[in-house]
Formats: C-alpha cells, sequence, structure tokens
C-alpha cells in the first residue's frame, strides 16, 4: 500500500492513499476506447474497444471484471456487428446495457450484460428512424429511449421480451425541451421531465406513467418570475416528493440560484427560491478582494432594490441521500475554445457518438445539503483553476467519509482534494500526484482523467498515461486505474483537540 501524507493547517495531518493499480497496455496498431463501470463492493467492469482500420471488419469489444483489489475474475469479448455503431450505455444493479442503431434505418441493438458471469444477451428492435438519442434507461425487462425526433421531444418504452416498442403519450410538442427521464424501479414508475415555453411563459412539467407506458398524472410548475431549468424527484411515496433543481429568470439558461419545493398528490407547493447570493460560501471561488467587490456590488443593488442577476451555467449531479441529509452538488462552467474528442470516457449515460466539439471550462463547484424535512441547512464551495474537459461532464466526485466530505476533481495527473464538513472546510485545496504501478516509472504524459465512486470510503481515478523509466525515450501508452482512499483520522483528532482547548466560562 502506498501512503502520501498531506501538510494541513492547524497541525492537521490527513492521509490519502492510493492502495492499487491497474495498468492495461493501450495498442499502438488500433483506436481504442476505455471505459470503466464501477460495481460497489462486487468490484467494476473495464471495457477496451478497438477499431483495427480494416475495410468491414467487426469491432471488438472486451470486457473485464475486476474484484475491490483489482484482480481480475472473468474475461468476455463481443464482436459489434459493423452494421450498427454504438449510442448510449446504461448500468444497472445487476446488468449493463448498451444501446446501438443502425444509420438511416429504424433498426436497434441492445446488449445486456450480466455482472456476475459476464453472460451475454443481445435484443433486436425497431424504435424510431432518425432519432438523436439523449438518454437511455433500462426499468425491469424494458428499455426506455429519450431523445428528439423531427426536433421534437420523444420517449420509446421497447419490451425486451416481445420485442414491442410504444411512444409515451403527450410528449411530442414543439418548443418542449426533455430535461430528464427519472425511473422509480420499486414502483414500476416512469416520470418524464419537460422544460416547454408556452405564451411568453416557462412551464416545467413532471408527466409520470405506469410500467405499461401510461400516463397516470402530470404536475405543471409555473412561476410568474423565476423559471424551473432542472429538477430532480425525491420520493417519499407514491403520492408525496420533493423536485430539487437550479433556476432562471426569464427563460434563458443562466442559474441564478437553486430551489426546493412539496409535492403532494400534483399539487406543487410554492419553491423555495435560494439566490447564489444568499448562499455563505458560493463565492469563494475568488480571490479575496474580488470576491468583496461583487459582494458588496451585490449588497448595494439589494438596498436600491434592484435585483441581481448572475450569468452561472450549472451542471448539477443526482442527488446524494443519506438518512438524514439530501445532498446536491453542481459545477459551474463556460463554453470553452473548440476541442477534439476524448478517447476515455466515464460511460454511464454518456453518448458515444454526436459528442460536442466545444470544450468546456469549470471554475468551481458547490455543495448544499437539505434536510428530511426539505429545508435548506448549509453550503460549501470547492474552487477549480483552469480544469477543461472536452465532454460537458461531472468532473467533482464526492465522497462521504464520517461526517466529513471529501470533494476531489482531477487535473494534469493530480488529484486535488478539499474536505469539508457542511459548511466548514476543514482542509483546504491539497494536490496529490498519482503514482505509477513500477517505482521505476515515471509519468510522462497524461490525458482524460476521471474520478469515480466506488464503495465505502474509496474511489477510482482512471484514464490514459504514457509511461517509461526516463523522460528521454517515449515510454509505452497505459490505461490506468487507481484505487484511492481519504484517512481522515487525523482530522477527527485534531478538531477533538481543539475543542479540548477551548476554554470553558
Amino acid at each position: 500500500m502506498i501512503q502520501f501524507w498531506l501538510a494541513i493547517p492547524s497541525r492537521v495531518w490527513a492521509q490519502l492513499e492510493q492502495s492499487d493499480r491497474l495498468e492495461i497496455a493501450a495498442s499502438s496498431s488500433r483506436s481504442e476506447v476505455f471505459e470503466v463501470f464501477t460495481l460497489g463492493n462486487g468490484g467494476l467492469i473495464a471495457l477496451v474497444r478497438g477499431d483495427d482500420f480494416i475495410g468491414n471488419r467487426n469491432e471488438t469489444w472486451e470486457f473485464t471484471k475486476y474484484d475491490i483489489s483489482l484482480n481480475p475474475i472473468w474475461r468476455v469479448k463481443y464482436k459489434l456487428d459493423n452494421r450498427y455503431t454504438p449510442v448510449m450505455a446504461h448500468q444497472g444493479r445487476d446488468h449493463g446495457y448498451w444501446l446501438f442503431a443502425q444509420p438511416d434505418t429504424d433498426h436497434f441493438l441492445f446488449i445486456q450484460m450480466n455482472f456476475e458471469d459476464g453472460t451475454i444477451e443481445t435484443f433486436k428492435g425497431d424504435l424510431l428512424s432518425g432519432i438523436d438519442v439523449h438518454q437511455f434507461k433500462v426499468i425491469g425487462s424494458k428499455a426506455i429511449i429519450a431523445g428528439y425526433h423531427r426536433s421534437r421531444p420523444v420517449v420509446v418504452v421497447h419490451s425486451f421480451f416481445d420485442h414491442t416498442s410504444k411512444v409515451l403519450p403527450g410528449l411530442y410538442e414543439k418548443n418542449t425541451e426533455l430535461n430528464n427521464v427519472d425511473i422509480n424501479e420499486q414502483d414500476g414508475i416512469i416520470n418524464v421531465i419537460t422544460y416547454a415555453y408556452r405564451k411568453k411563459n416557462c412551464v416545467f412539467e413532471i408527466k409520470t406513467y405506469s410500467y405499461e407506458g401510461r400516463l397516470i398524472k402530470k404536475t405543471s410548475l409555473s412561476d410568474p418570475k423565476n423559471s424551473l431549468i432542472s429538477g430532480q424527484i425525491v420520493p417519499l411515496n407514491q403520492d408525496d416528493s420533493y423536485l430539487i433543481g437550479n433556476y432562471s429568470v426569464g427563460c434563458t439558461p443562466y442559474s441564478q440560484g437553486l430551489y426546493i419545493t412539496h409535492i403532494t398528490d400534483n399539487e406543487p407547493e410554492t419553491p423555495e427560491f435560494i439566490e447564489f447570493s444568499e448562499l455563505q460560501n458560493f463565492f469563494n471561488f475568488m480571490k479575496p478582494k474580488r470576491r468583496e467587490r461583487v459582494k458588496e456590488r451585490i449588497g448595494k443593488r439589494k438596498s436600491l432594490g434592484k435585483e441581481n442577476r448572475f450569468r452561472y451555467r450549472l451542471l448539477v449531479h443526482e442527488l446524494i441521500q443519506t438518512e438524514d441529509e439530501i445532498v446536491l452538488v453542481a459545477e459551474v462552467y463556460y463554453p470553452n475554445q473548440r476541442a477534439g474528442s476524448p478517447i476515455i470516457t466515464n460511460g454511464v449515460n454518456r453518448p458515444y457518438s454526436g459528442r460536442s466539439i466545444e470544450g468546456y471550462r469549470y471554475t468551481h463547484a458547490i455543495v448544499c445539503g437539505f434536510d428530511r424535512n426539505g429545508k435548506f441547512k448549509w453550503d460549501n464551495c470547492i474552487p477549480i483553476k483552469d480544469l477543461n474537459s472536452f465532454e460537458l461532464q461531472e468532473m467533482v466526485q464526492l465522497t462521504p467519509v464520517n461526517d466529513y466530505f471529501i470533494l476531489a476533481y482531477p487535473q494534469d495527473g493530480n488529484i486535488h482534494t478539499e474536505v469539508i464538513n457542511r459548511s466548514k472546510v476543514v482542509v483546504e485545496n491539497e494536490k496529490f500526484e498519482l503514482a505509477t504501478k513500477s517505482q521505476s516509472d515515471k509519468v510522462l504524459t497524461n490525458e482524460n482523467a476521471y474520478l469515480a465512486p466506488w464503495y465505502g470510503q474509496y474511489f477510482l481515478a482512471y484514464g490514459l498515461q504514457r509511461v517509461g523509466p526516463s523522460t528521454v525515450g517515449l515510454g509505452r501508452e497505459v490505461f490506468y486505474i487507481n484505487k484511492l482512499t481519504y484517512k481522515t483520522e487525523g482530522i477527527e483528532k485534531a478538531e477533538n483537540r481543539e475543542s479540548n482547548n477551548v476554554p470553558r466560562e
């Protein structure tokens, strides 16, 4: 086990450990893509797929399952029919699913893999020709394919059992955008969230469908001033839930803050809107002088009765739910310069084709906590410096460890971390360099690094590196997976010492 000790202010020593590392040699003779699917304490699946640049050759997909010590358990190869192109993947609890399309036809192919033994089953079906797929999920024995057909939203439910497809009713409308498709496997419910522009007003709607595709209920949310941009459902029971997301002003894509609303029997309560200026730590990514100027300008506008308008774009992560809290993580980003396509992806629910040619720059991520009664309780922030991504995707990873949250993101072969205890930063930004498998090797280049949650307090860093014993040679390219964990015992001891040293009245 490789141990790294990081110096922390206030005489706190925190420990970031790299316990294991896996290196897979990248081929120099073909184009390859590397993906990782985490399975909790069941291990992980690594996928390497490659094209040999030979006419009419089917692409080879090689799946390998590893245990939590990164030892191989099984390996399966699949030859993809070259008539099909990969579209998107979905990870279920016990199975992985891959969606493929035959271009210029309505023919689609589904692959289902059993995570336990690698058994692969294939299903074929006819959907809609020309559908631009944005989301792909599976509930039970049915695939949910959501996207756009002739610029209008459409959601198709395809049955693996009888190979039939059904278009969900009430969605194929003008000036409407798909926001999210949420599946409730326990109750067999499909929630389709849309965003529509109607009569100079923005309407946020949740349409709920049964497992058979029947429209059960519809909930509309509209506010004369604020427009909801995104929303995630936190079910309490079949007729009671919270909706949490971000909002804008005037139907723009620029977030002004967060909101939470309680929905009972299809009727939403008046949302609680939390403007960014009301968050305690939102502007902490700025340098102190600039932060004070911004806060002073915001205060002056409020004192004059003027509204503040922000131009932040938010990438909101899937909500993290604990026994006592609902935690929201969101990254603030800006479109960047033109960029090429990566050869590493994080696999789950990411399109294989049609990637944006624009890159994105991240400035900071926010973390906010709500209690189980739907009340906003705390917020925090991790600054991000000069982080760019070819795709718009989640870069900051949050890992709960004891009573702390470890925030981490990859950059240039390093892992940047920050440790928070709700609204308090207990360990400021630290940088950790990923180690190679052999002590004689050095990292020569880094590309496309990602982080993913794994199990307990462990997370994974993976990507592509060129490694070698000397900076003189070219070295060799490897796909790598590093197993990491963060030890907080030193923080806890230091905090206990500080609390014991506080004078008592």
